[in-house]
């Protein structure tokens, strides 16, 4: 007699990373500049019944607010070692968020709206879906180190620096380089529009890559009997390629950087102050948000509330909640930075660019016992006035992050020219190089630029 299978309890054990609500909300909101991250307050005071803006005189009472919680809505133990954390750690395989015993799928970077992204934003949102671990930090440090229009200012063997292997660095720039706009993470001129080409399936032996890839000065020079000579093919054919090679987009990134000019509100300032420089994180006209005490004090005697109205109230607490503590955490975090740079900075905040020190992000981090990543979500999009003017926060940061500031840039290269040998003055080519050589990555079509500006003559012209 075959007896009927009883039900059986099995139990596993499993380890998953999951990431909580306020340390999703601190990582979107460490990568907003000030007046973005008001934009944000303004919609959340609008959507969240349950906050409110507190008057300047009262702004105390936001933070107590923060830590005033109903004896049965204590905040979650976890949050107390809330500090820094790794990047990686906080993304788990399924993560999600859970309000009133509701799931939802949750991805820390969709949140950010699609309209107007930047291309950091953007690189990064396909980088979370695409990396994990380690790679992820790569990723992120390669994505930190592009320009608006796409190139990558740090060469693989610069990024190594950060202690990664420079063949799994390669790996993922090929990667990025795949993702839209294709072509992103540039080195060379001709990098985007290989990709492009190979994107839209055409083959390294097709006339169109190897124009690109053997003919690119001389495509650009417009040598077309030279070329088709070379290439052993008719001019219908060269113009059929021509054709497509002129759809192709050399800088992919501006698509997405390629906003409206605007006023610059820097988000730290380094100023004198009874005779010493003090740094701060310039969040005066910044909403101070709290909680309404009302809804505090039905938490606390929620005896007569009806049980969905109740429910509704405890979501939107916890969520007005993880916003003001996230809110806090990337006060303290960015005013400790803004304090960090100054410290090692002081000499050029005292005596201008020629006193810039070398310090990369990682080399900062451990300064400040903090994750790398967490510097560079900080200094993403933001910027810092000083005595000597407005900042990129990434002029900050040697290599790989490049300095960016065009003074500073500048500056070295009429140090290099009024040093060099006048009976062979350098060529754009070779400043640049040295320029290399001091962490300032630029192409030499940048070099030329910089020279105009300075109304220095080309190095033919200078020879003594």
């Amino acid at each position: 007699m075959i007896g009927k299978d009883k039900p059986r309890l099995q139990y596993r054990h499993e380890l998953r990373h999951y990431i909580l609500p306020t340390l999703t909300y601190y990582l979107k909101l460490m990568e907003l500049p000030n007046l973005e991250l008001e934009t944000f307050i303004r919609q959340e005071l609008e959507a969240n019944p349950l906050l409110e803006e507190a008057p300047p005189e009262l702004a105390s009472e936001a933070e107590e607010a923060e830590t005033e919680a109903p004896a049965n809505e204590k905040p979650e133990k976890e949050l107390k070692e809330f500090n820094e954390f790794n990047i990686p750690e906080l993304y788990a395989e399924e993560s999600s968020v859970s309000y009133g015993g509701r799931e939802e799928a949750f991805d820390v970077l969709d949140n950010i709206p699609a309209e107007g992204d930047k291309l950091y934003d953007y690189l990064m949102k396909q980088a979370a879906r695409e990396f994990s671990g380690q790679d992820l930090e790569i990723a992120e440090l390669v994505i930190s180190n592009i320009e608006d229009d796409g190139h990558l200012v740090a060469q693989p063997e610069e990024l190594a620096k950060e202690g990664f292997d420079v063949n799994n660095i390669i790996i993922i720039i090929a990667k990025i380089q795949h993702f839209d706009p294709v072509g992103c993470a540039w080195c060379d001129p001709k990098e985007p529009l290989l990709v492009q080409l190979e994107v839209l399936g055409f083959k390294p032996d097709s006339v169109e890559y190897i124009l690109v890839h053997d003919h690119f000065k001389d495509l650009r020079s417009n040598r077309r009997k030279d070329i088709m000579k070379e290439l052993n093919i008719d001019e219908k054919r060269y113009n059929k390629a021509f054709e497509v090679i002129m759809k192709l987009d050399p800088k992919p990134g501006w698509r997405y950087s390629a906003i409206p000019s605007r006023f610059i509100s820097p988000d730290f300032i380094v100023r004198w102050s009874d005779n010493k420089l003090v740094a701060n994180l310039r969040d005066e006209s910044m909403p101070r948000i709290r909680i309404r005490r009302q809804y505090l004090e039905i938490l606390k005697n929620p005896a007569n509330i009806p049980h969905e109205e109740l429910a509704f109230i405890k979501q939107r607490y916890h969520a007005a909640q993880n916003i003001i503590m996230a809110i806090e955490q990337r006060r303290k975090t960015l005013t400790r930075i803004a304090e960090g740079i100054l410290e090692y900075q002081r000499e050029f905040f005292e005596n201008g660019y020629d006193n810039l020190r070398s310090i990369t992000m990682t080399e900062f981090a451990k300064q400040l016992n903090v994750n790398p990543s967490t510097i560079s979500r900080a200094i993403a999009n933001k910027y810092l006035e000083s005595p000597w003017g407005i900042h990129k926060l990434k002029l900050f940061f040697t290599s790989p992050v490049g300095h960016t500031d065009k003074p500073h840039i500048l500056n070295k290269i009429k140090e290099i020219i009024d040093n060099e040998d006048k009976s062979a003055p350098l060529s754009d080519t070779q400043i640049a190089r040295k320029l290399s050589r001091q962490g300032i990555i630029i192409s030499r079509r940048t070099v030329s630029k910089y020279r105009d500006i300075l109304h220095i003559p080309a190095h033919q012209f200078r020879r003594a």
